[in-house]
């Protein structure tokens, strides 16, 4: 369903009351999340990362949740973007439905293709349930079921999937549907039927079928399989609809979500059978490309959900042509690519019934990067000593390492590919050069801290942490801080931000939403951040006398800059000695006399201190 146009239509004051009425601790547990009550607060394992001591706290009085383990945070809204894959309209709209609230929308185009989608929803479910009726009860699905008993489909498995059966007849869908008041415009709509010259006709029939379901859950499509040799093609899918669009669909997506946020890695396959197959034997953050090669919406898609991708196609030919095809989209969104190889002549589904579910988890994990695997294909496939040959997978290498967004990453593969190609190191670097990476970026940066390790925050930084946390703990303090202190002047990039956006938020002379602010802010490690403080410590009983120590220390820090400036820029121009001197000694007086008011003027200073 196309929700797009809705968002321009929901008043804050909209959002803020379905915000405020929605119980996190409900919502989360209707999610599958199982909370335990700790003190006023509820914990649980973390949902988003694999641990076995609860970190997962959730706040019921300030509405938020926060894991001390991985620091993701927020509200209830973040909660569903983040666990359900939901848009932040999505979020919304589950949230209304979920309270009986209607959300406004003021365009007429808009509420007519709403209903229309719905309907056409509607149409895809009833045919979900009548193709998974006749293969379970119909007598004509008897060969069907034998053929996935063969595979080792349990019966479970196709229940939890909803695999379904079209008999041989041409009119049995035509039927059953107009006969439920869907009408032959809509069945044609929804591609499940054609309507030419013969009249309307089953688009399926004599085949498995296996539905296609969007990242929401509702389903968009069919995937057919023929039951026999001579019923050709092999595998049939439904037609581009206003619903389904292949580019920017992956089958078992919205099954997998809750796997692949916990995993923090997706496995990618071709096709449907690979997916049931590696579920059933509990191997749950898998998707398939549904023999599709992946578009750059299928790469889109995927960074809304994981960090990580395996490509883990056929030990064939056309399945390393697949994978490389994927390869730079994937890159291009800043996703880690891991490939995992296959024998000759096996797909994930046979390999797991043949070798077991360790087997298959062993080749996961030692899935190589994607260098090693362009290196490994083409020493396969060609003669890597040629230097033709050696010329033109230089070419292919740098057309995808220039698309590696991580420098250490980067200089890695470099000096794996110089390794086994046998080439000057300085030749790839200028290759990337030539092919737009910029100099500066030639030479390997730092490594980055790793997600969820402890900073080592310098003096200066921990007081604007304090302060940062003062203010968020209790925004009354904003409007004060914010007449004295410029948020540029904070040294850490992340304060400087939040700062600016308080900052920003106060306009009216009400107190700042800290729940609002959380909606509002596109960083997600900014609002993880505001409900770790605000989860993480109890706020100290007068936080205005901590809010006049940092500023009182700030402005030092400032007053020292500024000597140091002058200092620097005397040197740097030769200027007169006795004249720097005397401006030294009188920053450092200003800065003395500026210690002194503040401890002469922070008693008289009369400001709600937030206690509570």
């Amino acid at each position: 369903m196309n929700r797009a146009s809705t968002k321009n239509f929901v008043p804050q004051e909209t959002i803020d009351e379905i915000r405020s009425r929605s119980d996190i601790v409900e919502v989360i547990s209707e999610c599958g999340v199982s909370l335990r009550a700790a003190g006023r607060d509820f914990k649980a394992l973390c949902p988003f990362h694999t641990e076995k001591t609860p970190s997962f706290s959730v706040s019921v009085q300030k509405q938020i949740f926060y894991c001390f383990g991985c620091q993701t945070g927020g509200n209830v809204i973040s909660f569903l973007q983040k666990h359900e894959g939901k848009s932040f309209i999505e979020a919304i709209e589950w949230l209304a439905d979920r309270l009986n609230i209607e959300l406004p929308n003021q365009d007429p185009r808009a509420i007519a293709n709403r209903k229309r989608y719905a309907t056409l929803e509607d149409l895809n479910r009833f045919a979900v349930e009548y193709y998974h009726h006749q293969l379970l009860n119909d007598r004509a699905g008897v060969p069907a079921k034998q053929y996935l008993n063969k595979r080792g489909v349990q019966p479970s498995t196709v229940r939890a999937f909803q695999l379904g059966f079209a008999k041989s007849g041409r009119r049995e869908l035509v039927k059953a549907a107009t006969d439920k008041g869907f009408t032959i415009q809509q069945l044609v709509d929804v591609g499940l039927i054609k309507d030419d010259d013969h009249g309307p006709q089953d688009r399926f029939w004599n085949r498995i079928l296996f539905p296609i379901h969007n990242a929401r859950g509702a389903p968009v499509g069919f995937g057919g399989r023929a039951l026999s040799e001579e019923h050709q093609p092999k595998y049939l899918n439904s037609p581009a609809t206003v619903l389904y669009d292949k580019s920017n669909i992956l089958y078992n997506l919205h099954k997998a979500r809750q796997a692949i946020y916990k995993e923090q890695r997706l496995l990618l396959v071709e096709g449907y059978m690979d997916v049931i197959m590696l579920c059933q034997s509990g191997i749950n953050n898998v998707v398939a490309s549904s023999g599709t090669s992946l578009s750059e919406d299928h790469a889109r898609l995927l960074k809304r959900f994981v960090p990580e991708v395996v490509i883990v196609y056929d030990g064939d030919a056309s399945g390393f042509q697949a994978a490389q095809r994927g390869l730079l989209r994937l890159l291009a969104e800043g996703l880690r690519v891991r490939i995992a190889r296959l024998p000759t002549g096996e797909d994930p589904d046979s390999f797991t019934r043949q070798h077991g579910v360790e087997a298959f988890t062993q080749l996961i994990n030692k899935a190589i990067n994607l260098i090693e695997f362009q290196i490994q294909a083409a020493i396969q496939s060609r003669d890597i000593h040629r230097i033709d040959v050696k010329t033109q997978i230089v070419t292919e290498l740098t057309e995808t390492l220039i698309n590696v967004e991580n420098r250490v990453e980067l200089s890695e593969y470099v000096k794996y590919a110089v390794r086994e190609l046998r080439i000057d190191e300085s030749i790839l670097w200028q290759e990337l050069q030539d092919a737009g990476l910029k100099n500066e970026t030639s030479a390997p940066q730092r490594t980055r801290q790793a997600k969820g390790a402890p900073q080592k925050l310098s003096a200066r930084s921990q007081i604007e942490h304090q302060l940062i946390e003062a203010l968020l703990q209790n925004p009354a303090l904003i409007p004060y801080v914010k007449s004295q202190f410029d948020c540029q002047d904070f040294t850490e990039p992340r304060y400087t931000r939040i700062a600016q956006l308080l900052w920003e938020a106060d306009t009216d002379g009400a107190p700042v939403d800290i729940q609002t602010f959380i909606n509002n802010c596109s960083d997600e490690s900014l609002s993880a951040f505001v409900s770790g403080v605000l989860l993480r410590k109890t706020p100290p009983p007068n936080l205005q006398a901590r809010v006049d120590g940092c500023l009182k220390k700030l402005r030092n820090f400032l007053m020292r800059d500024l000597e140091h400036r002058v200092r620097s820029s005397a040197l740097a121009e030769g200027a007169d000695e006795i004249e720097t001197l005397q401006q030294l000694v009188k920053l450092s007086n200003e800065r003395r006399a500026l210690s002194n008011r503040d401890a002469q003027d922070a008693p008289s200073r009369n400001i709600n201190d937030g206690r509570s």
